[in-house]
């Protein structure tokens, strides 16, 4: 039969830590995975279910310190299949994390290795944090960052994050074509998240294509997909580490702070790198902020806090938990703090918890796109085929600017 293959399908059977995690309690208000596991031993509980975050194991070599290196580092194990090109902005985006870390007391608590060439190293092996490229023929994911985790403790066991190629072509081509030589305006959307970023990944690959971009191998364009990547991989290993995305974070910013470049560029567009953040898009003409989210926000910092800050031994430790999370409920932490779940937004609970939204004000957000999407159709009817382009194209760029337009005014 013509239509056979051959497929090899590969089990990995690991052993559970001899001595289970000290678990940690889920509080509603910081946005971590969780295990649930079910205990009949007290009839007086409410309910059997406990719920516990996903975690690496993590302690201070010196528990008496203010900082200390950890006992194990959570290491990060760089595939060989990743470019040269491209490591050392992975390497940053990982290495990352460690500012959130180092404020609860962990110096270096995340490390980042390369694979060794010269002997047999699984990075898929079990216990290995790996990070690796993936070359599809078509795009289907973006990045990925899936745990596995001890059913008894939600202590994270391994992690491995993939990476696709094409995502960081179709970004190289939006900063040689959307970004003008005279103008330098910004672009940028986070498509490995979603199919809505893929969505926009096609608008913004087509947006202001009749402007004479920079070539693809610029200096301008390697920093732009460096910044992509960065941006991507902390988003990732955030998921590696425990964390859920996080969809009301974008509105922390007022949307004049996003024209800020480098209010943006220090301190971010975001409240967390684990929203769904769109491209920070000025207006036609008009100076912008940050395309990319390349540092932690505050609500990083703080649901590191939650989930890694050493606790005491006794009956204390859920008490600390309790205050930790309270903090989202103060004034002060209205906006930085604020967490919005997948569950919210997928099923319109929360009208702020919304992604590939950017600002306080989202219906400002919304006439700005609508400016863009406009300008867009402009230059469209005054748009010249050139010899090697053809009719089509015309029509394709039509699709991206009507899908865009519709999205933005639902």
């Amino acid at each position: 039969d013509p239509r056979s293959l051959f497929l090899t399908v590969h089990y990995s059977l690991t052993p559970l830590p001899t001595q289970a995690m000290t678990p940690r309690l889920a509080d509603q208000r910081v946005g971590y995975f969780t295990t649930t596991v079910a205990d009949f031993s007290n009839d007086l509980a409410r309910s059997p279910r406990k719920r516990f975050i996903n975690r690496w194991p993590l302690e201070k070599k010196d528990s008496t310190a203010d900082k200390s290196a950890p006992v194990k580092h959570i290491t990060f194990w760089l595939d060989p299949s990743i470019p040269v090109a491209y490591r050392g902005a992975i390497k940053d985006g990982v290495l990352e994390w460690n500012k959130a870390f180092e404020a609860i007391g962990f110096v270096n608590a995340i490390e980042v290795q390369e694979a060794p060439t010269d002997k047999p190293f699984d990075t898929l092996a079990t216990g290995h944090a790996a990070i690796r490229w993936m070359t599809n023929a078509q795009p289907r994911f973006g990045a990925i960052g899936p745990t596995h985790v001890d059913p008894r403790s939600g202590e994270i066991l391994d992690a491995n994050i993939a990476l696709e190629s094409l995502s960081t072509r179709g970004i190289r081509a939006i900063r040689s074509q959307f970004l003008g030589a005279e103008d330098g305006a910004p672009g940028h959307d986070q498509c490995q998240h979603s199919a809505l970023g893929s969505e926009q990944l096609g608008f913004l690959l087509d947006l202001k294509s009749v402007q004479a971009g920079l070539p693809p191998d610029s200096p301008e364009v390697q920093a732009f997909v460096l910044a992509y990547l960065k941006d991507t991989t902390m988003h990732e290993v955030g998921h590696t580490l425990g964390l859920r995305h996080n969809f009301r974070a974008s509105m922390w910013r007022t949307n004049d702070e996003l024209n800020n470049k480098d209010l943006t560029e220090k301190f971010g567009n975001s409240a967390s790198v684990m929203d769904y953040a769109p491209i920070n898009l000025p207006l036609p003409g008009q100076p912008g902020g940050a395309p990319f989210q390349t540092t932690l926000g505050p609500y990083d910092y703080w649901a590191i806090e939650y989930g890694y800050k050493p606790l005491p031994t006794d009956s204390d430790a859920a008490t600390t938990l309790r205050k930790i999370a309270q903090r989202s409920d103060e004034p002060a932490h209205t906006w930085d703090l604020a967490y919005g779940s997948d569950e919210d937004t997928a099923y319109g609970l929360d009208p702020e918890s919304l992604t590939f939204d950017l600002g306080r004000d989202q219906i400002a957000f919304a006439k700005q796109r609508l400016a863009i999407v406009q300008d867009q159709l402009q230059q469209l009817t005054q748009r010249q085929l050139k010899a090697d382009e053809e009719p089509a194209d015309l029509r394709r760029s039509l699709a991206f600017a009507l899908r865009e337009l519709g999205k933005t005014a639902t």
